[in-house]
């Protein structure tokens, strides 16, 4: 199942692969794809996940998720 988040923050590829790789830690998160230039996160996930669980992915960044 795909889900979309909108990431706040990300202003480089450098930022896109900082939140890619947070958001891979997740364990039910099977790929991540950014869209830099729409702050879009398309994340591949057994389950749909919470906004919670998203934004605890990205606690010790400055991205945000919407």
């Amino acid at each position: 199942m795909k889900q979309e988040i909108t990431v706040t923050g990300m202003s480089c590829q450098g930022c896109a692969n900082s939140v890619k790789t947070n958001f891979e830690k997740i364990d039910e998160v099977k790929s991540v794809d950014i869209q830099l230039e729409k702050n879009l996160a398309v994340l591949d996930v057994e389950n749909e996940l919470s906004k919670e669980t998203l934004q605890t992915a990205l606690a010790d960044t400055n991205y945000e998720v919407v």
